[in-house]
């Protein structure tokens, strides 16, 4: 069992200074990309890259302010309840691949109608035994 609450799509910070410092990653906040018992990993977006944290030294930011990018992630992860995802980005879009358990049909046309003139495509198909990957693509 999980000792914390976080969800994927959860926007956090570091509050120890020392890993902070040594990450390069003092007082910014992190998307949560996916989450193990004791450890998250968060995205930063500044750097475009991702690190394995312990839970104990994150803590939730309240409020954030969230670029259109994060935004799009954290509506959509949560919106699909994605247990992970990862995003690859090109000259004209984002394709952000998330893992998912069940998406009902609604949820669908709820995430393609919010990403509204964005919307490129969304494909949705299995991913191993137990679970599915959503793929969206929408233009920069």
């Amino acid at each position: 069992m999980a000792d914390h609450d976080f969800h994927t799509g959860d926007m956090l910070r570091c509050v120890s200074r020392y890993h902070a410092e040594q990450l390069n990653i003092v007082g910014q906040q992190g998307i949560v990309m996916g989450t193990k018992p004791n450890h998250i990993r968060l995205w930063f977006e500044s750097q475009k890259r991702s690190f394995w944290i312990n839970a104990d030294i994150l803590r939730r930011v309240e409020d954030p302010e969230l670029s259109p990018l994060l935004k799009h992630i954290r509506t959509i992860s949560y919106e699909l309840d994605a247990e992970e995802w990862e995003l690859e980005e090109t000259d004209e879009f984002y394709k952000l691949l998330c893992y998912v358990n069940e998406v009902p049909f609604e949820t669908l046309q709820e995430v393609r109608s919010y990403l509204d003139f964005e919307y490129h495509s969304f494909v949705l198909g299995p991913e191993g035994m137990g679970r599915m990957i959503a793929q969206l693509e929408w233009t920069k």
